[in-house]
């Protein structure tokens, strides 16, 4: 449309009288600051719609948060004005048929409903018929909406095969709250699925951060060739995926199977969150891979979403109650940094980045100087929502702690009568460590990594990371069966070496003691390090021993020769990420479940990679995805597997094939009898030794709907809902 001179003298004219009106208006300093902040946008923004600096009518996820966070604050102290001011923006947009203005279903963009979830509100108030009709218009949304073959939704149409972090907020919570109100229990696994599926395609292992987004066909420019996520964690898709986990974990019942995922999930982003806090400001930067460098700025949208969400995360017995400290000081520090008020009581939020994506027709590429360059502005919703809600829940705090006043006098008492029980309850709390440093150079507490194994108490309740600097240990590592909850983190991957060299003949040692380390307990992250067998190739050498359950490998190396690594444990769980793990013969083999995803397996001679032995009441046994299959010089004779017992299961799925590989694929042990129970299969494979027209007949090659189920949580789901990415 053509700017007539008369358009132009329209909104000059509009601009003065908006002026002028804020300027008359007031905003009581004693008011809690959720009601002085909300307060202050009805006051620049007469009209609902015009929420978001917006010159026209727009149904998008920024009004929906904050008109969201809006009614937060009428339900907390109810004033009416607020409300209606919610209500005028819903009358506005939704039409008696339940049509939305601005908003068209066939585009299928996550973004357009979020704003539906004001609607649940005002229909229980109002009872209008026309807010149901627009609920379920947003409901059939997800029946069309398109998705990869593990059914993640694309964030929108036009990104195809893209799941981005944000687009979990704007869809999952109501989602989740539709199922809950309309009693539809089988939509709880997809809402689930959506958090797990994204989790999985974005999870950075390097450094337990979630990127942006990933498109699953690795196309975009944007996109890693190998894993297809986008280059950096971007702070806000972070604090999206935050607050979409606290809320949705309110609608998904306890007793819902894959609701531990989500948990599991929440208390790693509370970990990260924890880990990259600003000590100064008490906020979190822009771009959280880079946090602290040149350019990169601590960002107040992110903050906020971060404050909120910890806080909610700790009121409902999500996330351990230390996470309080995290919110507090990023509460106070928000206040200290990107708040300013002026004369006229007016709150204004600084320091939010405007907006970030990726791709589109004005190309965004993602990385680094894209993020960091993006305009900066005052009052954006994605912060002023966010720190509403941040703000309802610290002045739920302080009314808790308010009545908990007369309480505290006769606890402090109590703990003086009780002497010494307090003071030994006291000492125990000094005791408990969450780090310990082990270096060969004496600059830790320990010098071998098993004495630091052996200072861990047992059966903690709580992590504890032990970190260990660079340098080669050459010990017999043994993590007992009463140690738990431990992570054993490197300084680097190449050069924090456990090494030792015992083989199968040497006194008769036998395969299964030549270990060089040995994992017997549950729940333990090895990181960033290597684990080497060094002996020479002279008979079985294992140097990696599992026993234990949920256990997971981050970025690691596994050197050795024969038989490299044994999961020897039948129903134990076990995940391999971005590792690199190198044998000759059999050098992946045991009964365990185990998912090797981003991995190298580097063959040093002609033979065999796999040896499972799967249990026949194990649906699942080696599942490796997007992995890469590489061989030294000369070696051009190498099987995917062979079972070492009847019924081993083994998959290959969406990994790159060396030329190394031998036309038939796999191996029967010479017994016939194992191609009656073998369960071998591959799936969407490339490279040179990938072509299946010369597979032995007994192995599978799954069809599209087959691959589906090879899943985290299908692999995983034994007795408990264990999500290993944390």
């Amino acid at each position: 449309m053509r700017r007539t001179p008369f358009y132009n003298f329209f909104i000059v004219a509009l601009l003065v009288t908006m002026t002028a009106s804020v300027s008359a208006q007031q905003v009581d300093s004693k008011l809690p600051w959720s009601v002085r902040l909300t307060e202050s946008e009805m006051i620049r923004y007469p009209e609902s719609w015009q929420l978001d600096f917006q010159p026209k009518l727009k149904w998008d996820y920024c009004h929906g948060l904050e008109l969201g966070a809006m009614l937060d604050v009428y339900d907390a102290y109810g004033d009416k004005k607020i409300r209606d001011y919610a209500i005028a923006y819903t009358d506005t947009m939704v039409h008696e048929d339940g049509s939305i203005t601005a908003y068209k279903l066939t585009d299928y963009s996550l973004d357009r409903i979020n704003s539906g979830k004001i609607l649940f509100r005002i229909y229980e108030q109002t009872k209008n018929p026309k807010y149901k009709k627009a609920l379920d218009l947003l409901y059939s949304q997800f029946e069309g909406q398109p998705r990869n073959e593990d059914g993640g939704f694309w964030h929108k149409k036009i990104y195809p095969h893209q799941m981005w972090l944000d687009g979990i907020y704007m869809g999952a919570p109501f989602y989740a709250e539709y199922a809950f109100r309309n009693n539809l229990p089988q939509d709880y696994a997809d809402v689930i699925n959506q958090f797990v599926t994204c989790a999985r395609h974005t999870y950075d292992p390097k450094n337990g951060l979630y990127r942006h987004a990933c498109d699953v066909s690795r196309t975009q420019r944007w996109a890693d060739p190998v894993t297809g996520q986008s280059k950096h964690t971007w702070g806000r898709a972070m604090g999206w995926y935050a607050m979409a986990l606290v809320d949705v974990l309110e609608f998904i019942p306890q007793h819902e199977a894959g609701r531990d995922s989500l948990l599991d999930i929440l208390n790693n982003v509370a970990v990260q969150v924890k880990k990259l806090q600003d000590p100064k400001t008490g906020g979190w930067y822009q771009v959280m891979d880079r946090s602290g460098d040149k350019g990169n700025y601590v960002e107040s949208s992110c903050s906020a979403m971060f404050i909120y969400s910890l806080f909610k995360a700790v009121r409902l017995g999500y996330i351990d109650k230390s996470y309080l400290d995290v919110a507090l000081k990023g509460y106070k520090g928000f206040l200290d940094n990107f708040i300013e008020v002026d004369k006229n009581g007016l709150v204004t939020i600084t320091k939010a980045c405007a907006v970030a994506g990726l791709g589109g027709k004005v190309y965004r590429s993602g990385d680094y100087d894209y993020y960091i360059n993006e305009t900066i502005r005052n009052n954006d919703p994605k912060a002023v929502g966010p720190f509403i809600m941040a703000s309802l829940e610290y002045e739920r705090l302080q009314k808790k702690f308010s009545t908990m006043k007369r309480t505290i006098f006769k606890g402090m008492m109590c703990l003086l009568l009780l002497g010494v029980g307090a003071t030994s309850v006291y000492a125990q709390q000094q005791q408990r460590k969450d780090t310990l440093v082990v270096a060969r150079d004496g600059t830790g507490e320990y010098r071998n990594i098993q004495e630091a194994v052996e200072a861990v108490r047992a059966f903690m309740d709580y992590t504890v990371t032990i970190y260990i600097k660079n340098g080669i240990y050459k010990e017999k590592l043994v993590i007992p069966s009463w140690v738990k909850n431990v992570q054993l983190v490197g300084e680097s991957a190449e050069k924090t070496i456990i090494t030792y060299d015992d083989h199968a003949n040497i006194n008769k040692m036998g395969t299964f003691r030549t270990y060089t380390v040995k994992v017997e307990g549950n729940d333990i992250t090895f990181k960033d390090l290597t684990i080497e067998n060094n002996a020479a190739p002279l008979g079985q050498a294992v140097a990696l021993h599992t026993e234990g359950d949920r256990l997971m490998f981050v970025n690691c190396r596994f050197l050795g020769n024969q038989d490299t690594i044994y999961t020897g444990t039948e129903g134990a769980r076990l995940l391999f990420t971005n590792c690199y793990i190198e044998g000759t013969t059999d050098f992946i083999f045991g009964p365990s479940t185990a998912l090797f995803e981003y991995c190298e397996l580097h063959s040093k001679r002609d033979s065999y990679i796999t040896a499972a032995s799967t249990p026949q009441s194990e649906e699942f046994g080696y599942v490796f995805k997007n992995c890469k299959l590489t061989a030294a010089p000369g070696v051009k004779k190498v099987y995917l597997g062979r079972p070492w017992r009847p019924y081993a299961a083994t998959v290959f799925i969406n990994c790159e094939f060396g030329n190394h590989i031998r036309p038939e694929g796999w191996h029967n042990w010479k017994n016939p009898e194992n191609e009656k129970t073998a369960r071998y299969a591959e799936f969407g494979n490339t490279g040179a030794g990938a072509d299946t027209s010369g597979r032995v007949a007994w192995a599978k090659q799954l069809t599209n709907k087959e691959a589906m189920k090879y899943t985290p949580q299908n692999i995983f789901k034994e007795s408990s809902n264990w999500y290993p990415y944390k």
